[in-house]
């Protein structure tokens, strides 16, 4: 389950505490240690304070000789110090990264990018880009790449520069990166040019990994008009190519999460019984985007999904990939207890920076799994609280509501058919 950021500060290190790396004595595992590294991150994103700043650094400095925490702690800094563009952190990175150790350059190469989103600077960009170009690391390239995707955030016309040369780029990484960069910096705009670009890239580049990062950019640049996206990607899902119907599902899934719009609805329909497994993976976490918060009471196609779900993580002879998918479509589908929805748009209609990176990273997943997490930061609560005059939470508070019960039902439990389905299937076993 998927939880929302929590109240950050003292908490969080105290949830967390058997699992962060103890002052001297014995070391736990690396993984569970920069887990928890990672995860403070994750708690703290948009929490700025001084305090787990000075301890994460601490631990980086700490991490040198293990490349899982150097990974968990680059990580955990970038989330931490998010867009405050820190000078004396970047160049704390950039020694990680500089390092040239595939794991631990590749976090430090993330961090940057969250540490300078949108900040555009040239120092950084060129840097990265000359990097990019050095180091024999495939993982650090398409890190590297981006971090220049998200320097370029929202930062439209002023790209272009950095987009047509990664675009130019004969390293497919880099034209992957470009991608994004036009996904980053024209997101929610629904820029002409920007669609047209890629589009292109899409059915032109010799790279399935270009092209896919092309489709995908799509859902970004067109998350305002969600409506309009299957029509622009309807041709593309049934692309003979599997990598381009995998990135028309996710954009699908990215643009128009929580809406459960019936266009999107019956381009996923089929390609969650596509023949290739990633497509099938792709089309159900999409599918889990769309009805995110969707209660069976609005639309009956949710409770059919839901079937869908619970047959697939069943059935044990789906591919790993596919059931893969499911489970995390599920936890989707339910993230922060149901309070909460994947949305790129504030409630007053402003572009969320943090939902924006936290897709862009979350489709990463492709290569490297601990980035699921990123999915977190695209969450908003979408509880009601109340406030008095004062501001403070009103003692005996309650709302009216015209609307049917049914369209704010959680789903029925499961639990007990369950048990009686596995008795049966014993005793027909034994006779």
């Amino acid at each position: 389950q998927i939880k929302p950021p929590m109240q950050a500060g003292e908490s969080g290190r105290s949830t967390l505490s058997t699992y962060l790396p103890s002052q001297g004595g014995t070391r736990g595992s690396p993984y569970s240690e920069g887990g928890a590294l990672y995860a403070m991150g994750l708690i703290h994103a948009n929490h700025f304070d001084q305090e787990t700043k000075a301890y994460l650094l601490e631990q980086l400095h700490n991490a040198q000789a293990t490349e899982v925490l150097q990974h968990g702690a680059c990580l955990g800094i970038g989330l931490l110090c998010m867009a405050t563009a820190d000078e004396r952190i970047y160049d704390e990175l950039t020694q990680t990264l500089y390092t040239d150790t595939a794991v631990a350059g590749e976090a430090a190469a993330y961090a940057i990018g969250l540490v300078m989103v949108g900040s555009a600077s040239e120092k950084a960009i060129s840097e990265l880009l000359a990097y990019a170009h050095d180091t024999q690391h495939e993982k650090i390239i398409r890190a590297c790449a981006l971090a220049l995707a998200m320097m370029m955030f929202r930062k439209e016309e002023e790209a272009e520069g950095l987009i047509s040369q990664m675009l130019l780029d004969k390293d497919a990484i880099l034209r992957y990166g470009g991608c994004f960069a036009i996904a980053m910096a024209y997101v929610g705009t629904s820029q002409n040019a920007a669609i047209r670009k890629l589009l292109h890239i899409s059915v032109s580049d010799v790279s399935d990994d270009v092209r896919r990062a092309a489709v995908m950019a799509l859902g970004f640049v067109m998350c305002n008009v969600p409506e309009q996206l299957p029509g622009v990607v309807k041709l593309l899902s049934e692309s003979y190519n599997p990598h381009v119907r995998y990135a028309a599902a996710m954009a699908l899934g990215i643009a128009c999460a929580g809406t459960g719009l019936l266009e999107a609805h019956n381009l996923l329909q089929p390609l969650m019984s596509d023949s290739s497994d990633f497509v099938r993976q792709g089309a159900i976490i999409a599918m889990g985007l769309l009805y995110m918060q969707t209660s069976p009471g609005k639309t009956e196609r949710v409770k059919e999904f839901r079937d869908k779900l619970q047959k697939v993580i069943g059935d044990k002879h789906e591919d790993v990939m596919t059931r893969f998918g499911a489970i995390l479509a599920h936890g989707i589908m339910d993230a922060g207890g149901r309070n909460s929805c994947a949305s790129l748009f504030s409630k007053s209609g402003v572009l969320r920076r943090g939902a924006a990176i936290g897709f862009c990273l979350f489709t990463q997943m492709w290569y490297w799994f601990p980035l699921i997490h990123m999915f977190s930061l695209t969450l908003t609560p979408t509880a009601l609280i109340g406030l008095t005059d004062k501001l403070k939470i009103p003692k005996n508070f309650s709302v009216k509501s015209g609307a049917k019960p049914s369209l704010f039902a959680y789903p029925e439990p499961l639990q007990p058919p369950k048990k009686e389905e596995t008795a049966k299937a014993a005793t027909a076993v034994l006779s």
